[in-house]
């Protein structure tokens, strides 16, 4: 299992990002921009070999993109609805994603094997996402998956929504699942109680 990281680009939508392995190394580079009709994402290895696309297909509140390796496309993927949960599925590659938009922590299977696992980390230059990916040759597909999921949770802070709401409610209960309205109400209705 190889673990790399991509600077959260949510305040660079036109920029190249450098992709790193935990050592600090350079392994490919992410270049592009989205938000219009075929705008494309595209991934290059460091001797600057095209290795992977995502082209956006589609606007609009369920946006669409569709996933080339090696100039053939090989899935497209949507928007899944849902704030706390979502579980989309990858069509041509049958991958499915699940995770929260509000922690940013996903995990992509193919069947019942992982692919790979995408979370948030806290390093010394700032947040990025960090992903744990089982196979090499998924590397390429599982950075472009990664970066249309930071995409659509993108903030105006880097910081992850849930780091934040910790801040506030320390006591916020995240080793299951929740539902973060009762959390809210009941936090609320504490601080009127006190």
């Amino acid at each position: 299992m190889r673990q790399l990281y991509i600077r959260d680009r949510s305040s660079d939508l036109h920029g190249t990002t450098v992709i790193r392995d935990k050592n600090g190394k350079s392994c490919y580079l992410l270049v592009g921009k989205w938000g219009m009709r075929y705008d494309a994402l595209s991934l290059y290895a460091i001797d600057g070999a095209l290795l992977a696309e995502a082209k956006q297909l589609t606007l609009g509140l369920l946006p669409k993109f569709a996933l080339y390796v090696n100039r053939q496309r090989v899935g497209t993927i949507g928007k899944g609805l849902g704030f706390v949960q979502q579980v989309m599925y990858i069509r041509g590659i049958n991958w499915i994603i699940v995770g929260s938009p509000l922690t940013s922590r996903y995990r992509v299977f193919s069947g019942s094997h992982l692919v790979f696992s995408i979370q948030p980390v806290k390093l010394s230059s700032g947040y990025c996402h960090e992903l744990k990916i089982n196979k090499k040759e998924d590397e390429p597909l599982a950075i472009l998956i990664a970066s249309i999921l930071n995409h659509w949770a993108r903030r105006s802070e880097q910081e992850p929504l849930l780091a934040r709401l910790m801040k506030r409610s320390p006591n916020l209960n995240t080793s299951m699942s929740f539902s973060i309205s009762n959390q809210l109400n009941f936090n609320c209705k504490e601080r009127k109680n006190n």
